[in-house]
């Protein structure tokens, strides 16, 4: 493996985490910038979606109330370099949702697959989906309380 080779894969992790972080925090113009036009997505058992708007449709639709708050950590990268400008890459996921109005939590883990293509602006994802290892869905207790929220107070 090349120093170069390392530079690529770095790219595609801080990709993947840029994915990550629009995701939770909502920022669907910044989120389809990850992707390319082609893009398609699985996630779990929803059927395969065709396209970056369609993708960013289905999230937003999915997610967009700042009552269901999202935490999505992915680590242990395996990134294959498959040519100067295809790459592919396992991800293990462990995600978090609260569903305030419903007053539920869920807690899960997932290995993501995904794929990637190097663009004239740096590395796009083509295909991402997950497969869950398991999902817990249970009430959410009454005592527990959100005491912040990144969409209650502005940025300094």
């Amino acid at each position: 493996m090349t120093n170069d080779d390392l530079v690529q894969i770095h790219l595609i992790e801080q990709l993947k985490f840029r994915y990550l972080r629009h995701l939770d925090l909502k920022q669907w113009d910044d989120l389809a910038d990850c992707f390319t036009p082609e893009a398609t997505a699985t996630y779990g058992a929803i059927p395969k979606i065709d396209g970056r708007d369609a993708i960013i449709e289905f999230l937003s639709s999915s997610l967009s109330s700042t009552n269901m708050l999202t935490s999505h950590k992915a680590h242990h990268p395996e990134i294959n370099l498959l040519s100067n400008n295809q790459a592919n890459g396992l991800w293990s996921l462990e995600d978090e949702v609260l569903v305030l109005d419903a007053a539920i939590e869920i807690r899960g883990c997932a290995i993501y697959q995904d794929e990637y293509v190097l663009s004239d602006t740096g590395w796009l994802i083509a295909h991402t989906g997950y497969r869950r290892i398991y999902e817990d869905t249970r009430p959410r207790p009454i005592e527990a309380h959100i005491t912040a929220k990144w969409w209650d107070a502005p940025m300094p």
